[in-house]
């Protein structure tokens, strides 16, 4: 499942660092969550157009620049569906560490935890309003 950011910039403070892709066959995808060295974030990419008009891809392959936001006060982001879970304001946000998972307010065995709920989403929701930190995230409950 995609992640993806819901608008064109996260909203309220925000923080975040350019880096090389490093990972040989690996395509990351514009609004994923990754793991770079030691820091969760979301990555994003300046919307560049080709001579025909048309939006370029919304990835990077090796040797190509990103930026991971590591910091947001509010950002959207994909939630487990179907499978009973929502969010309150509050409550724990975290992930699985693999890029595209969608996060969860349910902590498992190697989770990362990577900030908190803003807003409320309910069990059918896609997507949840996270207060992102990444530079803090931590395996664990």
């Amino acid at each position: 499942m995609a992640q993806f950011l819901r608008t064109a910039t996260p909203m309220g403070d925000w923080r975040s660092f350019k880096f090389t892709h490093a990972q040989s066959g690996v395509t990351m995808k514009l609004g994923y969550l990754y793991l770079i060295q030691e820091t969760v974030g979301v990555l994003l990419l300046d919307i560049q157009y080709g001579s025909d008009g048309c939006k370029l891809d919304s990835e990077i392959t090796i040797g190509d620049e990103g930026v991971l936001i590591y910091h947001a006060e509010k950002i959207m982001v994909y939630k487990n569906t179907g499978t009973g879970e929502s969010f309150l304001p509050g409550d724990k946000v975290y992930w699985s560490g693999t890029a595209g998972d969608p996060v969860t307010p349910t902590w498992a065995t190697g989770y990362y935890w990577i900030g908190i709920a803003t807003e409320p989403a309910g069990e059918s929701a896609t997507l949840v309003e996270i207060d992102l930190k990444g530079d803090k995230a931590t395996i664990g409950a």
